[in-house]
């Protein structure tokens, strides 16, 4: 399985011009994030970031996308792959956008809409520029989508290659189907329309780019920038030691009761390239927990690029070291009719576990699992003072994994989810009848270990004046964020309903569960593994911990075996090592 190699730079190109044109295509993506960001209607985007934009050559091959989320990453260019097949390359014409959010050939969810529209200069095909966009709703059995899913068709508005503009003219048709096919019409067709105007700009900036430079520049340069991007992320596969590296995890089950979930992961490095290898994972499920190929395949991209080009902007070279196998019909490679809703829970510990394996041919590379959680949830209902429909949805922060020499970070967003935000409070009030009572790091939700894993988060809202709805999408309780070398796990991502009350109640999953005016919802977040044993951390830095409130005077006894007085928190160091003492010989 010895790679080939890249080819050898283009000498006749000037390096100047390569890299103005590289930053051209970068700038021009951005610029494309920046304009769809602005005109949005949603905060889903406009606040939590939840959409990306990307600059794709006449072949469908990545050359700049926006930072953002690494789950669009790896498969926008499938999307104008499908669109280019079905529609037919003599058949695209400047001005046309076309939609489609078809999880079996663009690896997302139906909520995820992408619009590709062709670049033309002198009637010639040179490019293409692309969007994609999360709609809080597209017609599903419940507003904002449900986990209780069985078969794709009730997810929601199927698209596949359907063209919304033809050479600049609006198809009213297709704008009336999507238009009385979703709720909360005005601002889902406002987001539509943010991402047609992104549209337009790219495609603006691209002809300009080659008036500029010239058809011939622009495609040498082109082809230079994917060929050093290969070529970084071959030598980055080089630097790994050549071996088969293994491993594997659960989710508590599919939604629907179905579970626990087990995927296993094998990767085999071999000179200059990667094989992963996902034959070991279970079939379909029932339930809405199910990624088709191009979702996996984007998966095993973003835990690559990690360790071979994690600073430099993604092009397709980034990819080419890497094959990826799995049997069809499999949780990892589902097919029609399996339903994706929840494609997100799978596709979060599959990169989490495909680094876990990639990182073993890597010393010191090792982290401890990540909170691995989407942890989202969604409030809808009627707004008390407008009656109008409304729907809050949002992914929520939560702890990362510890590595040998650090502790792991808090707060931070799950692993697919790259830049997006949580709603700040005031945004959050101001746009819907919900109060944020509280926001905070969770103490003791981090995995204990020599090096701590960081922190998730707790996060409590209060619907005013009108009974809400909730769904909640929790998981990892069955194999929750795991420890390295002697670390352990971390707490995992949970739900409190009536906090306030007499009977708290703690779920992990719910579909459309009423939350009665003036109920509290906690959403706590997992945390992360910790790294080596707990018994050998400094005794300071336990007691830091402490003062932070990151960890409970409880916690520090019985995870850490340090005694601190709780009063006057100080350690009680005669304590604290007959404690530890005691702990290394159990």
């Amino acid at each position: 399985m010895a790679g080939s190699g890249t080819s050898a730079p283009n000498t006749a190109l000037d390096p100047i011009q390569v890299e103005i044109l590289r930053h051209a295509f970068l700038a021009a993506a951005e610029e494309m994030k920046i304009n769809l960001g602005r005109t949005a209607y949603n905060p889903i985007i406009y606040e939590v970031l939840d959409y990306s934009c990307g600059i794709f050559d006449r072949h469908c091959r990545t050359i700049a996308q926006a930072d953002g989320l690494p789950g669009f990453l790896g498969h926008l260019g499938l999307a104008v792959r499908r669109v280019v097949d079905d529609v037919g390359e003599d058949r695209l014409r400047a001005g046309d956008i076309y939609l489609i959010n078809d999880p079996y050939e663009q690896g997302t969810h139906v909520n995820d809409v992408t619009t590709v529209e062709p670049v033309f200069h002198d009637e010639e095909l040179m490019a293409f520029v692309v969007t994609r966009a999360h709609w809080l709703d597209i017609g599903a059995i419940a507003p904002g989508g449900s986990i209780e899913t069985t078969d794709i068709v009730q997810e929601g508005l199927w698209l596949r290659s359907i063209r919304l503009y033809e050479e600049g003219v609006l198809n009213e048709s297709v704008w009336r189907m999507i238009e009385y096919n979703i709720r909360y019409q005005k601002s889902m067709l406002g987001d539509l329309r943010a991402q047609v105007a992104s549209s337009r700009t790219g495609a603006l900036r691209m002809r300009e780019i080659v008036s500029r430079h010239g058809a011939g520049a622009v495609d040498g340069a082109i082809e230079e920038i994917i060929r050093q991007s290969e070529e970084r992320a071959r030598a980055g596969v080089r630097a790994m030691h050549d071996g088969v590296y293994e491993a594997e995890g659960q989710l508590d089950d599919d939604c629907l009761g179905n579970g626990p979930l087990h995927i296993k992961v094998r990767v085999t490095v071999e000179g200059d390239e990667v094989l992963v290898d996902l034959g070991g994972t279970g079939p379909m499920n029932v339930g809405p927990v199910n990624a088709p190929l191009p979702a996996t395949l984007c998966c095993c991209r973003i835990a690559l690029k990690a360790f071979t080009n994690p600073h430099g902007p993604a092009t397709e070279g980034d990819f080419a070291p890497l094959r990826v196998t799995a049997p069809e019909g499999s949780m990892v490679a589902a097919v029609y009719p399996a339903p994706t809703f929840v494609i997100s829970s799978l596709s979060i510990i599959l990169i989490d576990l495909v680094a876990r394996a990639m990182a073993q041919a890597i010393p010191g590379h090792a982290m401890g699992g990540h909170y691995g959680n989407l942890a989202a949830y969604t409030l809808f209902g009627d707004d008390p003072d407008t009656g109008a429909l409304y729907i809050q949805q949002e992914p929520l922060y939560g702890g990362w994994g510890a590595t040998a020499d650090r502790d792991g970070e808090n707060a931070l967003i799950v692993m697919v989810n790259g830049d997006c935000r949580v709603l700040p409070a005031e945004t959050l009030e101001a746009r819907f009848p919900l109060r944020m009572e509280r926001y905070e790091l969770r103490q003791d939700s981090g995995g204990p270990g020599r090096q701590r894993g960081g922190l998730g988060t707790i996060r409590d809202l209060r619907p005013l004046r009108h009974q809400s709805h909730l769904m909640a999408l929790n998981d990892r309780s069955v194999d929750p964020p795991w420890g390295i070398d002697g670390g352990r796990p971390a707490a995992h991502c949970v739900a409190v309903l009536d906090v306030d009350g007499p009977e708290p109640i703690t779920i992990g999953k719910a579909q459309g569960r009423p939350i009665p005016a003036g109920m509290v919802v906690s959403l706590r977040t997992g945390g992360g593994g910790g790294y080596g044993d707990p018994l050998e951390r400094a005794t300071a830095a336990v007691l830091g911990d402490v003062l932070a409130g990151y960890v409970s005077v409880e916690a520090a006894e019985r995870d850490y075996g340090v005694v601190i007085d709780p009063l006057a928190l100080t350690i009680d160091r005669t304590a604290t090592q007959r404690l530890r003492e005691q702990g290394r010989r159990t």
